[in-house]
């Protein structure tokens, strides 16, 4: 269960930008789940479920020393800017489908696809 925990808190941090917006949604996640009747992929849904509800219009700069515990390739998603970003994170690293990032992000099915194109475009020149 600790490797669930610590993969929704590394994926919602991506895709809130903050440490504290991740660990609100991590907390969130545990307190909606039932531990007896539901899996650890249903936790990582309800996090990721409580993150996207806590993406701001405003976004701080990031700050580079705050991230230092993620791998480089991961790092670089942080630049991404937020709405490419989200979708990204969603789709790609959490591999959710298109309707369900559209669904928790308000958009589209296919914006959710153009953005993630975007953010791998983005990516490949970094």
């Amino acid at each position: 269960m600790a490797d669930v925990v610590a993969r929704s808190f590394r994926t919602a941090y991506l895709l809130t930008n903050s440490a504290e917006d991740a660990e609100s949604a991590v907390l969130a996640g545990i307190d909606s789940w039932n531990p007896d009747g539901e899996s650890g992929d249903a936790l990582f849904e309800k996090v990721m479920c409580a993150a996207a509800r806590r993406h701001h219009q405003w976004e701080p700069p990031v700050r580079t020393e705050g991230r230092l515990w993620l791998p480089e390739e991961l790092r670089v998603v942080l630049s991404l800017a937020p709405p490419i970003r989200r979708c990204f994170v969603l789709r790609n690293l959490a591999g959710m489908s298109a309707q369900a990032c559209a669904h928790l992000l308000g958009l589209l099915p296919n914006q959710v696809d153009e953005y993630a194109g975007a953010a791998h475009r983005c990516l490949a020149t970094l």
